[in-house]
């Protein structure tokens, strides 16, 4: 009886572990845009992304994301706009500006290490 319980108990752990799928969905039900539906698509098997969060925020009245790449060199060099577009901050006071009135942080994904 013992050993049929417990064969009973490890099929049911096995069909169980072999049922989960990878989630690479966003976190949020936010409206995601496309261009970055499908830059997460191209990064969230790549082991160089590994840790990679994608945040939206507000900034200036417009939603704005940013791709935080732990191996990166440089923290704040991938920001876009809702259409997709590079924000580049040309000195130091756009930059400080983004830091002091970005608002309404959400985390839209993340490249997490048991994906």
């Amino acid at each position: 009886m013992i050993k049929s319980t417990g064969m009973i108990l490890l099929l049911i752990a096995l069909f169980y572990l072999s049922s989960c799928q990878k989630d690479t969905s966003p976190i949020t039900n936010i409206d995601t845009p496309d261009w970055l539906n499908s830059y997460i698509e191209e990064i969230q098997d790549e082991p160089s992304y590994i840790g990679t969060k994608v945040y939206r925020y507000e900034w200036k009245g417009s939603l704005v994301y940013h791709i935080e790449i732990p191996v990166s060199s440089c923290a704040y060099c991938e920001v876009y706009d809702q259409s997709g577009m590079k924000i580049e901050f040309k000195d130091d006071l756009m930059f400080q500006d983004f830091m002091n009135n970005k608002k309404n942080e959400v985390l839209v994904w993340e490249w997490k290490e048991n994906n």
